[in-house]
C-alpha cells in the first residue's frame, strides 16, 4: 500500500511538473490530482524539491538502456531504440501525457535550478548511451556487417546526435517524436555504412 500511495504521488506530480513550471506546481495541485491530504503528500516527500528529485529520478534518470553483447547487430539495435520509444510514448500516452518530448523537456529545464546534480547524472546517461552505440557499431564492423572503414565513435555521435535532434523536434509535434520519421533517418544512416 505504501509504495502504491508513492507511486501514485510521483505519477501525478510527473504529469503536473510535465506541463507547469516547478513554481507553478502547488501543494494544492498535489491533494486535488493524488486525492491525498497534505500530511499523507509530505508523509512521504520532506517537501516539494524532494518530490521534484525523487520525479525526475524515477522518470528521467531511472531508464534502463539495453545490454549491449556481440551478437546484437546495429540493424537489430536500431529496431530496439525505435521499439523503446514505441513503449515510452505507449507507457507516458497511459499517464495521460501526449508529448512525451515536450514534457521531458520541460521538467529537464526546471532541473538544472531545482536538481544541482541532474546535469551531471543526465551527462552520465548520455554517455553510457553513445558508449553502447559505439560497441555496438564495434561489433557492427567486426561482423562485417558495416564497411571497416567506419568510425565507430564518430558515427556512433551521429546516430545519437540525430536521436536528439528527432527528440528536440518532438516538442513540438502534437504527439511527440514520429516513430516512422525516426525509423526512416535512423535507416538512411545505416544504409550509408552498411556493407
Amino acid at each position: 500500500m505504501k509504495q502504491d500511495t508513492k507511486d501514485l504521488i510521483l505519477k501525478e506530480s510527473f504529469k503536473l511538473f510535465a506541463w507547469k513550471r516547478y513554481e507553478q506546481v502547488t501543494v494544492s495541485d498535489l491533494e486535488r490530482v493524488t486525492k491525498l491530504t497534505r500530511g499523507a503528500i509530505f508523509y512521504y516527500m520532506k517537501n516539494k524539491e524532494h518530490l521534484f528529485i525523487e520525479v525526475l529520478d524515477k522518470y528521467m534518470l531511472d531508464r534502463d538502456l539495453y545490454p549491449v553483447n556481440e551478437q546484437l547487430t546495429l540493424l537489430s539495435y536500431i529496431d530496439l531504440l525505435i521499439e523503446q520509444i514505441k513503449e515510452s510514448k505507449k507507457q507516458m500516452n497511459m499517464l495521460g501525457v501526449k508529448n512525451m518530448n515536450f514534457a521531458y523537456a520541460n521538467i529537464a529545464n526546471q532541473a538544472i535550478y531545482y536538481y544541482p546534480e541532474y546535469a551531471k547524472l543526465a551527462q552520465e546517461k548520455d554517455d553510457e548511451d553513445l558508449n553502447n552505440w559505439v560497441k555496438v557499431l564495434q561489433n557492427a564492423i567486426q561482423s562485417g556487417e558495416v564497411i571497416n572503414s567506419v568510425d565507430a565513435e564518430a558515427v556512433a555521435n551521429i546516430f545519437q546526435q540525430t536521436y536528439i535532434g528527432l527528440c528536440n523536434k518532438g516538442i513540438i509535434l502534437p504527439e511527440g517524436i514520429d516513430l516512422e520519421e525516426a525509423r526512416k533517418t535512423f535507416m538512411s544512416i545505416y544504409k550509408l555504412i552498411k556493407k
